[in-house]
């Protein structure tokens, strides 16, 4: 009889850790139907579209990370579509990666470390630019991708361009 007692018992308990764990996170959600304003939205800036946290510090760079939460866009509606995030790292004269595919209509955020010298990223036709990094330091931007074809990303620095670090965004 113990042995059947105990394995329920414990799998109420775990029920009842989980039950208790759900409710603490829709407690700390705040009432949007309440509050007729929609939520203030920070204006993008000229130079990257946003402010932009960088990849934690010690992490190497990957792809794509795991996305930031939703945010509310001026309408006070919560953005479903989570943004694509690409961490890049630059060297001279090459880019960690050489093409960047997204759809059109998302959001997009590059986080971009310098591993070897002054390097950033530029996409022109959609004015996203980071700041220039050295070694070690990093600089992320976030646009939208409104529109389709492919276009071309580089380092705006020196000859670094002509020397080849470049690569391809890929609106589809």
């Amino acid at each position: 009889m113990k042995k059947i007692i105990l394995p329920i018992l414990i799998l109420i308990l775990a029920g009842g850790a989980v039950y208790a764990f759900r409710n603490k996170d829709t407690e700390d959600l705040p009432n949007t139907t309440s509050n007729p304003s929609p939520a203030p939205v920070t204006p993008p800036h000229e130079e990257g579209m946003g402010e932009v946290m960088p990849p934690p510090a010690g992490q190497s760079p990957s792809p794509t990370t795991t996305p930031p939460p939703p945010v509310q866009d001026d309408m006070g509606d919560v953005d479903v579509a989570p943004p694509k995030v690409f961490n890049l790292t630059g060297r001279n004269f090459s880019f960690s990666q050489s093409e960047i595919r997204v759809k059109k209509g998302d959001r997009v955020i590059i986080n971009f470390e310098s591993t070897d010298g002054i390097h950033d990223w530029v996409v022109d036709e959609f004015n996203a630019r980071t700041d220039r990094v050295s070694t070690g330091q990093t600089a992320s931007v976030e646009f939208i991708a409104d529109k389709t074809g492919t276009f071309e990303y580089y380092c705006s620095v020196s000859i670094h361009r002509a020397a080849g670090m470049k690569g391809r965004l890929v609106v589809e």
